[in-house]
């Protein structure tokens, strides 16, 4: 068996525009594969319900912040959370200082709460 991924992730969203949603990801899904440390990236929707869990895994912690600091949070993040409402966040194997405080959940905007992220 191979050794887990450092830092893993499963995000828990509730969308209320499914084809924005759609076009957003596919932006998110194109910057997220190629990027340094990112092993894992996939969305999965149900447009039924509108349920979404996003499942990403990092090599490191340094990997996650790099992600934070790129595209997906600065040019594609504001538009997307136009289209949906992010209810909750599990977090797994080794998030260092990340997962230290309250600062670390998602939210409906990228404000405080991705403070530590976004450095």
């Amino acid at each position: 068996m191979e050794p887990s991924p450092a830092v893993r992730f499963v995000v828990h969203i509730q969308v209320h525009d499914i084809e924005r949603f759609k076009a957003t990801v596919a932006r998110c899904v194109e910057i997220s594969r190629t990027e340094p440390g990112t092993i894992h990236y996939d969305w999965f929707l149900n447009e039924a319900t509108g349920g979404a869990r996003l499942v990403e895994a990092y090599e490191s912690v340094d990997a996650v912040l790099a992600h934070a600091r790129g595209p997906v949070f600065t040019e594609v993040g504001p538009e997307m959370l136009q289209t949906c409402e992010f209810i909750s966040m599990d977090a797994f194997g080794d998030t260092g200082k990340l997962g230290e405080g309250a600062q670390f959940w998602p939210s409906t905007y990228w404000g405080t709460p991705f403070a530590e992220l976004a450095g």
